[in-house]
């Protein structure tokens, strides 16, 4: 389960803390919404996509298991059509954009006008929010899956 979980955590860390660094350290300042390149631009694609293919993600190498019996626990028949985790992964997603655009919409409204975020905290906080999206929804995932009615 843990060699699991670095293979979730470390790559996704990793990429959504370079990729916004290169990106945004073409610019002197970095601003939430405003700008060509804003830190919004980052975060609210990868909170909506992260949480849906990491779900879905789960499920498959669930399913596959199931099928070599290597799973040492009974696993909840309702979320064995396609639909259901396709539905599960959809709230995931929705849950997640919908509480990352509330909180970037209080940040932007707590800080002053034209407030820079700064390259580094900006890419950091992007690669931490990946890592804490690769470790709740691969758990919430597994914890639904382990769920038997």
């Amino acid at each position: 389960m843990r060699k699991t979980l670095l293979i979730y955590l470390i790559p996704n860390v990793t990429l959504n803390t370079v990729i916004p660094y290169f990106a945004l350290s073409t610019q002197s300042s970095v601003h939430l919404f405003t700008g060509e390149q804003n830190l919004a631009r980052f975060i609210l694609p990868m909170s909506l996509l992260l949480p849906f293919l990491i779900t879905v993600d789960v499920f498959k190498k669930i399913k596959a298991l199931q099928h070599t019996e290597g799973l040492h626990f009974e696993c909840n028949k309702i979320l064995e059509g396609k639909m259901k985790m396709f539905k599960l992964a959809g709230l995931h997603s929705l849950y997640t954009i919908l509480a990352i655009l509330s909180a970037l919409m209080f940040i932007h409204f707590s800080f002053p006008a034209n407030f820079d975020f700064g390259i580094m905290k900006s890419a950091l906080s992007a690669g931490i929010l990946a890592g804490f999206y690769s470790i709740t929804f691969f758990y919430l995932s597994v914890k639904k899956i382990r769920e038997v009615p």
